[in-house]
């Protein structure tokens, strides 16, 4: 009867130690569904790294890039080069409320969505 109950806290234990871990993984994904959305459809493709996460997930970083096609510049064209261009944005929460979102790089996404606290919607 003793090994029941040592049983049933250690699991107790187990669980409640667990809980808050899958916070950070839940901001994460968070974070990259909300670059994925304000990222335009003009744009092209972006592929991204998983998120990184600072203390206990309350900041979050998604870093990815997508490929640029760049003409000579010559009068003739003879081969187009391909230049990764970096993309990356931050998110901070409180607990597993977005609290701010801002693209970081490029430039002109980091102007059009810069820092600021959410509105609520989309998240």
């Amino acid at each position: 009867m003793k090994h029941r109950t040592l049983y049933a806290v250690a699991a107790a234990a187990v669980l409640t130690c667990t809980a808050g871990c899958t916070t950070p993984y839940r901001n994460g994904q968070v974070c990259k569904a909300r670059m994925v959305d304000t990222y335009p459809a003009s744009e092209p493709r972006l592929s991204y790294d998983p998120p990184r996460l600072a203390y206990q997930g309350t900041r979050v970083v998604v870093e990815g890039s997508y490929t640029k096609k760049i003409p000579p510049a010559g009068v003739t064209p003879i081969k187009v080069t391909s230049v990764p261009i970096p993309a990356a944005v931050e998110c901070t929460f409180e607990g597993d409320k977005l609290k701010t979102f801002q693209w970081l790089t490029p430039a002109d996404l980091a102007a059009k969505y810069p820092l600021k606290p959410s509105t609520g919607a989309a998240e």
